[in-house]
């Protein structure tokens, strides 16, 4: 049987290349759009309204540049043409940059203003520009720090997505070895983790270097702008609160016996006296839950159908029209994403197929993510940026939706594997991400006594498995600090509980499906909001309060019963 061949995605219809007039154009127009908005605000009789719809209009030229520059990259991270067209794109957003730290310190002289009836549908984007004020440094020192960026924490970021995406053992690069984790064969698995193992070891003094550059600009500026700490930053751009995240926190802590529970069923269910990181992801049950990728696109389209036609219609859009690109090849980055292009009001995906249900279900999690997109593409920039912690909702909402249409079609068997692979991807989002979680927070304390060797990050990581994992896994993995991408974006800090955070609201509003009026939408009318409110008034909406712990312990009931059902297999 011939090797299926799998599609490409579409980026022409967002620019022609790197190098086309239209994308020179553009960047043009980013450093036009920004001295327009300098100007504009210089003058305290413009009025803000004028200045918000500059900066709408700057954003989303400016989202679609970066957006373009960066699928480009993440598919082909050698080529020259796309790191030229990345430069490009850096300078015009140290420009776009210059003029928002211009505009907001503008605004913050005019608060009075801010209650005006033509500004209402601003209201929360004004509030986040007041609270930026007061955690800003002066113009100048913006600027430089804007400017620094580029050169600095960008720059480590970019290392290690080059490195990762590049490095090999043989045949194999670091992506095809990740693969190979959810491989039926346990010998394979291990040899796979060994040699991941040890090219990541190889490479640990660069990829310390690059997370050390990261979190150290991170450290320096939140403090010169006057934030409490990294986390105390993370809260706010997530739009929640400190008293939000430890109701989340506790509750993960408290589920931490159940899923240790669950991954010794799986050691019992694989014939094992205990599991191993190899086997985290090893397939339980039929061997033959393999899918081809256009088996998974109807599959998919059928699901969301299901559940409802508009959803269905669009996600049948989105795959037949090019939108994703699931090939995994070398000098392609690891992992999936979903990217939004605003002035084409579309979205793009990557992932790396590998034709396991886990495949299908990532496919469906970014599929998720680009109907997010769509539901607020009308929006202007201002009201259509939603936090992680709401980006995440969709997206699961989206493998729940998944996971249940094919259970019900499934054979005795075929369940066990649907079951353990869905509650194996629950783990790794309420265990792995809470693991990831206390390993930030260790190298936040860790990098302001001076930078971190590579050994003490393993030992912080090795620390963050066994308080998670505990006794359930045998060898844990000293390296995953040097895998995840998520680390070395100075943006992003914390950027591991709106996952836990995303799956458990996705699992309440799932829960609640046949007992709301019109539910698909009612849901449409949820995630619409998710630009324009902060988090609490978004599930409060759905009716959920997200500050106070049993909610989030309803989430985690869904899951515990789910692996409570796996122990019928025994």
């Amino acid at each position: 049987m011939s090797k299926e061949k799998l599609p490409k995605w579409d980026l022409e219809s967002i620019y022609p290349s790197v190098t086309s007039p239209e994308f020179e154009g553009d960047i043009k127009k980013i450093h036009e759009l920004s001295e327009n908005l300098k100007t504009l605000s210089s003058d305290k009789s413009a009025s803000i309204l004028s200045i918000l719809n500059l900066y709408d209009t700057l954003m989303d030229v400016l989202e679609t540049v970066g957006s373009y520059t960066y699928t480009s990259f993440s598919v082909n991270t050698t080529d020259s043409d796309v790191l030229a067209a990345m430069g490009k794109a850096e300078k015009a957003e140290t420009a776009a940059g210059d003029a928002v730290t211009m505009m907001i310190h503008h605004l913050s002289s005019r608060t009075e203003e801010f209650s005006r009836p033509e500004l209402k549908d601003y209201s929360l984007f004004l509030k986040e520009v007041k609270v930026s004020s007061e955690h800003m440094m002066s113009l100048e020192e913006e600027a430089l720090a804007n400017e620094m960026l580029q050169v600095s924490a960008s720059a480590w970021g970019r290392l290690q997505e080059s490195v990762t995406s590049s490095i090999a053992d043989g045949d194999k690069t670091l992506t095809q070895l990740r693969g190979m984790a959810m491989s039926s064969d346990r010998e394979e698995r291990k040899k796979a983790y060994e040699r991941e193992v040890k090219i990541l070891a190889d490479h640990k003094v660069a990829l310390a270097a690059a997370l050390n550059g990261v979190k150290g600009t991170a450290l320096m500026l939140e403090k010169r702008r006057g934030w409490k700490d990294p986390l105390d930053r993370s809260c706010n751009t997530a739009r929640i609160s400190r008293k939000t995240l430890d109701a989340l926190i506790s509750a993960l802590e408290e589920a931490l016996p159940m899923f240790r529970d669950y991954l010794n069923t799986k050691a019992r269910l694989l014939h094992l006296d205990k599991l191993q990181w190899y086997d985290l992801f090893a397939p339980v049950g039929k061997a033959s839950m393999a899918f081809t990728f256009s088996e998974a696109k109807d599959l998919i389209i059928d699901a969301y159908s299901s559940f409802s036609p508009e959803v269905g219609a669009f996600i049948r859009n989105a795959l037949e029209n090019n939108w994703v690109d699931p090939e995994a090849h070398e000098g392609k980055i690891g992992g999936a994403y979903d990217i939004f292009f605003p002035k084409k009001k579309e979205s793009r995906v990557m992932m790396n197929w590998e034709g396991t249900y886990d495949s299908v279900s990532t496919l469906a999690h970014e599929l998720g993510h680009a109907y997010h997109d769509g539901v607020v593409k009308d929006y202007p920039a201002s009201q259509r940026s939603y936090p992680m912690t709401l980006a995440e909702t969709a997206s699961i909402f989206g493998e729940t939706v998944i996971f249940q249409e094919v259970l019900k079609k499934a054979d005795k068997d075929e369940q066990l594997g649907l079951i353990e692979a869905y509650v194996q991807g629950a783990c790794q989002v309420c265990v792995d991400i809470l693991s990831r979680f206390y390993f930030e927070r260790s190298a936040f304390e860790a990098r302001k006594e001076g930078e971190v060797t590579p050994d003490d990050f393993s030992r912080m990581m090795l620390q963050a498995q066994e308080d998670t994992y505990g006794d359930a896994l045998g060898t844990k993995h000293e390296y995953m600090w040097a895998v995840k991408g998520h680390y070395y974006n100075e943006g992003f800090s914390f950027y591991n509980y709106p996952y836990a955070f995303g799956q458990l609201f996705a699992l309440g509003l799932f829960a609640s499906k046949d007992s709301v009026k019109d539910f698909p939408k009612h849901y449409r009318e949820v995630l619409s909001m998710t630009g324009r409110f902060e988090a609490k008034d978004v599930a409060a909406a759905a009716g959920c309060d997200i500050e106070d712990k049993e909610f989030w312990k309803k989430g985690i009931s869904v899951i515990a019963e789910y692996a409570e059902k796996l122990k019928e297999w025994l």
